[in-house]
């Protein structure tokens, strides 16, 4: 008598080896660039909290923010909120981030950063709890123009909108 040759259910292991691939770059890609926003926004945070104007100043994107600076008082209140949120010995933020990748600031930003020729590829708010009980999260309004590195626009305690032209 012949017997039918059993067929096992099993995948071939080249077959689950592509498969836990696919899973994994689909992961990885879920992303979608908030851990380069966080990034950015550590190393400002970074600049700010240690007073590394230079660098500071090349990860400003608006004047507006800029101008934050120009005034001695309002300056050193900034460096000591970031010196709260930040936490410079262990070179993170002191507290959660979360990242909104899906928030459109471009028609905030447009035609209010410094290279305005430049097209802006992609925006994201990142926010930072603050330590504090009971004191409102940061919120890093971030912009990535084509051809450059992740910036910020400007620096919010709590979620506000701001008006880029001054008034």
């Amino acid at each position: 008598m012949l017997k039918k040759k059993q067929q096992s259910s099993a995948l071939p292991w080249h077959s689950v080896v592509l498969i836990l691939l696919l899973f994994g770059t689909a992961l990885t890609s879920c992303d979608r660039g908030a851990s380069e926003q966080i990034q950015a926004a550590e190393k400002f945070a970074d600049a700010m909290a240690r007073n590394n104007v230079a660098l500071r100043d090349s990860m400003i994107a608006t004047p507006l923010f800029k101008s934050q600076f120009q005034n001695a008082y309002v300056a050193s209140d900034l460096i000591s909120w970031m010196q709260i949120i930040y936490d410079i010995k262990k070179n993170k933020f002191a507290s959660t981030t979360r990242v909104d990748v899906d928030r459109d600031l471009k028609p905030d930003l447009k035609g209010h950063l410094f290279d305005n020729g430049a097209e802006i590829e992609e925006t994201g708010m990142v926010r930072v709890k603050s330590p504090l009980e009971n004191d409102q999260s940061a919120y890093f309004w971030m912009v990535k123009q084509k051809g450059a590195h992740w910036k910020v626009a400007i620096v919010t305690k709590g979620e506000l909108q701001v008006d880029f032209n001054g008034n």
